[in-house]
């Protein structure tokens, strides 16, 4: 159904109009939430859905802005029937009297239902026996144009189609979504239907001609103004088609010319959800050694063996059953297989056409993929694990090795399914991953056959077992299987990842993995505790396709950043690390949280933190922030820092700081995924500058010239905000400013921060100094500004040339001490020998001073 309001507190500007615009997107998501909130509270809250922004348009006023919106919900039997009169009163009531949305103010008489008016507002939520005739009576009531759709749908025939396209949230598809709007947006407003036209949304893009072509599908809108001609499809398919050249030209794009259909579509009818499908496929390179190259999307060996994947990939699945259906394939990671002797590929692949999506038999794709591989042996260039193709956790031979599951607590065994006969139609799977963080990951831990393995798996069993056993599928569980075991993001900790089986029967309604993960949840105490293991707490993963937890979208919390100046007081060291600095900076943020603490805001009040003081009079710099709700907002947040410090004589925080020249400004909002926990990565740099002269003043912290270096070597060290480690990158903080011992060289020491998601790797620090290297044009120039003696990077004590050296000196030592070994060796080899043939000449002289002669008696001496 169509809802249409005007807010008289929300000036209509120009970037209002831009859908890709900051302020569109940021006041959508507003009215969004808000929308959200008020139809949950109405009589259809168990089946609505969501609403949608389609327009914001100008009013009678210049300072209103009216706004157009599709909302949806399910057409449940067991729901009454959507009665628009009892809806509007119900938002009447809940938006008091039409005048309060929220933070916005609203046009008492400007609320519109599915194109109609019903008038004022009753107390209470009336049936609609109870409403008075001249409520429902429509003949006197204004009539609001009627937002309505139009479908329109043509080919690009010079843009190929790829696997990006079919993922509504990758960077592809939406900048040449952004594309798209601007071509068609000026071809309709040139149209006929131009005044009354509101905008355009893709909903699709589609693979044609084999991925030679992309096929575009867009839902557009338009006010049904009764003072207008009705809508000719007809009139605006020959309207656009002069436009394009006979449909051949869209921009810098070439269209197929039979390829355009406009279509009208029903008011009511909801945008039809994006008919793509997706399925997991994981494989084990044995001839591609993994490196840290492979972990970082963007390196050039990540980038290359990605298109090679993607190449080979793409050839086997066009060739099986899924191939007319198949859009694509996205290599999402590489892992460390064998102590990084082989590779293991994590893939996602899309498979559907338009509002077609064949019913996918993993069992029968497996085989296809196996035969195609010469059983799982080879990928082009790649040999292949036999064991390692998994098709969304589907892997047969795992099937094959095990006959049953043993189950503890029970004298009866689970037959496991068997892959050498058809897969039973009643028999599904799931997997299951967790993280154990008190149980240390070994290289018996990759084996299967070791003793430590099967006793690791039969207790995890026991356990896994006891859990489902107590769930909801409990009829239907069958049993589970540990696939293997991994090394986590902590030496301590260790990753189990697990296929498990029920009975798809009458017993279980639907499985629903968002229900069992809850459950589970809840029987290990919030995913902390596994008998007598320990959990870490968002390592729970069932069915994860992208082998990430179930996650829910939380809005962020609010933030606002203030400035302000101190006039009665100077801050005379700018230092952070300054006693004087560090004082100041606690004494304001404790005044800062006290004032918030006793405002109004209290109950959403989170905390303030002060990020940076000036000199002079102190100017201050601060973020503070607050739990989303709709009431809080920048001037009710400027309004609570004004009152709690105002009195007789001026702003004072507190009674120590008088204030002047405020200001409130709003940090934009995000969103973030959880559960999620970071932890920070701390890397201390150090390298020469070649031009910067050293001084005794660049040592000193107070001087201006410290100040000065201290802050351009901190932004050029930002360069890594331009790198593949752009997303964890915190920041760079400048320690010290030294001399080079023998040259007039300024060598500085630093530290940079980097903070790591809990499925990010761990950085090295090898990867820090090739980064660096790469972005510096080999680490000569650190800006326009600094030149840097060559080869004087080191990271955390880490320097390619300083190994070698280390190497070389290690070896000349051992070379000197070789040479002495054999000088001393040779010295006493020759003295030994000086030695036995001194012995032998004595023993010679003496024998020639006697004469000895033989007699019939025996030796005898004649001279005695």
């Amino acid at each position: 159904f169509t809802m249409n309001f005007t807010i008289t507190d929300l000036p209509y500007s120009s970037s209002l109009r831009n859908p890709y615009s900051a302020k569109f997107s940021a006041t959508e998501r507003v009215l969004t939430t808000l929308l959200d909130q008020l139809f949950k509270k109405t009589s259809i809250h168990s089946v609505y859905t969501s609403c949608k922004i389609l327009a914001f348009r100008p009013a009678q006023k210049i300072e209103h802005t009216g706004v157009d919106a599709v909302c949806t919900y399910k057409t449940d039997s067991a729901a009454s029937q959507f009665d628009r009169v009892i809806v509007y009163h119900e938002v009447s009531n809940r938006t008091h009297g039409i005048t309060n949305l929220g933070i916005y103010s609203l046009d008492q008489e400007s609320l519109y239902i599915n194109g109609k008016v019903v008038g004022r507002a009753l107390c209470g939520s009336p049936s609609p026996n109870s409403l008075p005739k001249q409520v429902v009576d429509q003949s006197t009531q204004p009539l609001s144009p009627a937002v309505r759709n139009f479908t329109l749908n043509f080919t690009l025939t010079n843009l190929q189609f790829t696997a990006d396209l079919a993922m509504p949230n990758s960077r592809k598809f939406k900048s040449t979504e952004k594309v798209m709007y601007y071509y068609v947006d000026p071809l309709l407003q040139k149209s006929s239907i131009g005044p009354a036209y509101i905008g355009c949304k893709v909903t699709a893009f589609r693979s044609k001609k084999d991925r030679d072509n992309t096929g575009v599908d867009a839902i557009c809108s338009y006010r049904d103004e009764p003072s207008r001609p009705e809508f000719s499809r007809v009139t605006v398919y020959h309207e656009l088609s002069s436009m394009t050249n006979g449909i051949t030209k869209l921009g810098h794009y070439s269209l197929n010319s039979q390829s355009l259909y406009v279509d009208v579509k029903p008011t009511t009818t909801q945008i039809p959800e994006l008919t793509i499908k997706q399925l997991l496929l994981n494989f084990t390179i044995t001839n591609l050694r993994f490196t840290t190259d492979l972990v970082t999307p963007n390196s050039a060996k990540f980038n290359s063996t990605e298109k090679i994947m993607q190449h080979y990939i793409d050839l086997l699945l066009q060739k099986s059953s899924i191939g007319p259906y198949f859009n694509g394939c996205k290599v999402i990671g590489f892992r460390s297989m064998k102590n990084r002797d082989n590779t293991g590929v994590d893939a996602i692949c899309y498979y559907g056409n338009g509002s077609q999506v064949p019913k996918f038999d993993q069992a029968k794709v497996y085989q296809e993929l196996r035969s195609m591989t010469n059983n799982i042996t080879r990928l082009g260039i790649y040999n292949l694990d036999n064991k390692s193709l998994y098709i969304n956790g589907y892997n047969e031979p795992l099937q094959r090795s095990c006959k049953c599951f043993a189950i503890l607590n029970t004298e009866r065994a689970i037959k496991a399914l068997s892959v050498t006969t058809a897969p039973s139609p009643t028999s599904r799977h799931f997997t299951l991953n967790f993280t154990l963080t008190n149980f240390q990951h070994t290289a018996d831990l990759d084996a299967p056959s070791s003793q430590k393995f099967i006793s690791t798996v039969k207790v995890i069993k026991h356990y896994i077992d006891s859990l489902f056993k107590s769930s909801s599928i409990s009829s239907a569980y069958a049993g589970c299987k540990v696939v293997r075991f991994r090394s986590g993001r902590h030496r301590d900790d260790t990753g189990v990842d697990a296929v498990c089986s029920y009975k798809n029967n009458i017993s279980l309604a639907r499985f629903d993995r968002e229900k069992v993960y809850h459950e589970l949840s809840t029987m290990t105490n919030g995913i902390t505790k596994l008998g007598h293991y320990s959990l870490e707490k968002n390592s729970l993963y069932i069915n994860a396709i992208t082998r990430k937890p179930v996650l829910t979208e939380a809005p962020a919390n609010l933030g606002y950043r203030l400035s302000f100046r101190i006039v009665n007081e100077n801050l005379t060291n700018p230092d952070s690390q300054s006693p004087e600095y560090k004082a100041a900076v606690e004494n304001i943020r404790n005044k800062m949280n006290q004032l918030y603490h006793r405002s109004n805001l209290r109950d959403q009040f989170l905390n303030c933190s002060i990020t940076r003081l000036r000199t002079g009079s102190i100017v201050v710099d601060c973020k503070c922030f607050f739990q989303p709700e709709p009431s809080i907002n920048r001037a009710v947040v400027e309004r609570a820092f004004q009152d709690g410090t105002s009195n007789a004589t001026g702003l004072w925080l507190g009674s120590s700081y008088q204030l002047k020249e405020f200001s409130v400004d709003t940090i934009e909002a995000a969103t973030y995924k959880t559960p999620l926990k970071s932890g920070k990565q701390s890397f201390r740099l150090s390298f020469r500058i070649s031009n910067l002269p050293y001084s005794p003043e660049l040592q000193d912290p107070r001087s201006q010239m410290y100040q000065m270096h201290k802050q351009n070597i901190q932004k050029e060290l930002d360069v890594f905000r331009t790198s593949s480690l752009k997303d964890y990158f915190v920041g760079c903080t400048v320690e010290s400013i030294g001399p080079v011992h023998g040259k007039a060289y300024t060598n500085v020491a630093s530290i940079c921060k980097f903070t790591l998601d809990p499925f990010s790797w761990t950085l090295q620090k090898q990867e820090i100094y090739e980064e660096l290297k790469r972005l510096m044009h080999g680490f000569t120039k650190l800006g326009p500004s600094y030149e840097l003696e060559e080869q004087s990077l080191v990271v955390e004590g880490y320097s390619p040339l300083k190994t070698d050296e280390q190497e070389s000196k290690r070896s000349k030592l051992q070379f000197w001490a070789i040479i002495l070994i054999c000088i001393f060796t040779l010295l006493g080899f020759i003295l030994l020998l000086s030695l036995c043939f001194l012995i032998i000449f004595c023993l010679r002289k003496r024998s020639d001073l006697y004469q000895v002669q033989q007699g019939m008696y025996g030796v005898y001496f004649p001279h005695l």
